[in-house]
Parts: structure tokens; C-alpha cells; sequence
């Protein structure tokens, strides 16, 4: 082959129309099997009104419900959870001292309110698969409180350690933020039980109970 052959515009260039062609048709074909087969990308989470919690000297149980949704087409492993509760601005309060914390995630549920004689499953990584939600009651716990969380709401942030990650680096993900009511508890705030997150839906209850 002639090595002084021009590389385009010739009839005897290196680089013809037909090479053009074919090259860029490999290149499309790889790029959509990557993107439609292989793609990692981040978790959704979402939460909803209604949880089920219990708050005393010794124990702070809150069961929230999520939704994982991994809206890419590779499947990833949601590895551990926390849930990170901030707040407590005014300085006379318990809060101040005790806030931000993080609780970790002990167990989940398969409801809000779980029976006496359900199951209860400890804490341990599941896999999302691709473009599926996965829905799971995650089981957070505060040992030993300083505080009662009773000058509400506060922020809460749900971290996700999820897996694969780029570079081997343990990278924790803010995942979903949402307002944590506790001022809206009425009863036993000792019991486990469910409650509202929903201020309009608690005052519309009030207003009907009267």
C-alpha cells in the first residue's frame, strides 16, 4: 500500500465514504448497548405521609417506608442506610445538644405497622434491578436519646451507601429530604404506632373529631 496516499476527498484516500459509514454505524451500536444495556447510574428514594414510631428515655424507633427505584438498566445493591435528623436551632432546647444524628438501620418490615407475629428481617443489602423500585419499612433506632424530639419537625435526610461504586471509594448518597413532624404526634408517644407526616391531613382529622 501506498503510504503517500491522501487520507480523504481522493478516490484512492484511505478514508472512504463506505469506511465513514461503517465506523460510525459500530460506534452507534456500541454506544446504544451501553446505554440501554450496561448503564449505571444513581438510586431514586422516595418516602411517603404515613410511618409508625415510638419515642422513649431509652429508645428512639422510627419505621419509615421507602421506595428504591432504579430507573437505569443495570442493577445495583443498596448496602446500608442511615437517617440523618437535624434541627434543635433553639438553644434552650434538648435538641440543640443532641442534633444532628444520625440513626441506623436495624430491621425492615413488609408494613408501617407491623403485626406482633410478623417477621421482622434484620438489616442486610438488597439489590435493585435495573429500571424496578424495590419497597422496603427500613427500621431506624436511636439508643439512649437526649432528646425527645418534641419541638418538631425536623430535617430528615435519608444516606444510602450504594454498590457499585466508581474508584472503590465508599461514598455515602443523599438520597431524599423530607420533613419529619413529630409535633403532629397525638397519644401514647411511647408506642409504636402509625402516624402522620401529613399537617393538612392531621388538622382535616382534627377539624372532624372536633
Amino acid at each position: 500500500m501506498d503510504v503517500a496516499l491522501p487520507l480523504l476527498g481522493a478516490v484512492s484516500a484511505w478514508i472512504t465514504p463506505s469506511v465513514v459509514i461503517s465506523v460510525a454505524a459500530l460506534i452507534f451500536t456500541l454506544a446504544s448497548f451501553w446505554w440501554i444495556q450496561v448503564r449505571r447510574g444513581r438510586l431514586r428514594v422516595e418516602t411517603g405521609p404515613v410511618f409508625s414510631g415510638a419515642i422513649t428515655s431509652n429508645k428512639i424507633v422510627l419505621n419509615v417506608p421507602l421506595v428504591f427505584h432504579n430507573l437505569d438498566p443495570a442493577s445495583l445493591v443498596v448496602a446500608d442506610i442511615k437517617l440523618h435528623l437535624s434541627g434543635g436551632d433553639d438553644e434552650n432546647s434538648p435538641d440543640h445538644k443532641a442534633l444532628p444524628k444520625r440513626m441506623f438501620w436495624i430491621a425492615f418490615h413488609g408494613s408501617v405497622y407491623p403485626e406482633p407475629d410478623e417477621h421482622r428481617q434484620f438489616a442486610m443489602p438488597f439489590a435493585v434491578e435495573g429500571r424496578k423500585s424495590v419497597e422496603r419499612v427500613i427500621e431506624f433506632q436511636w439508643d439512649n436519646p437526649e432528646t425527645q424530639l418534641e419541638d418538631g419537625p425536623y430535617t430528615a435526610t435519608v444516606e444510602v451507601l450504594v454498590l457499585p461504586q466508581r474508584w472503590r471509594r465508599r461514598q455515602w448518597r443523599t438520597t431524599c429530604t423530607y420533613q419529619l413532624q413529630t409535633d403532629l404526634w397525638s397519644g401514647n408517644r411511647a408506642s409504636l404506632i402509625p402516624r402522620t407526616n401529613d399537617p393538612e391531613f392531621y388538622e382535616a382529622i382534627k377539624e372532624i373529631r372536633g
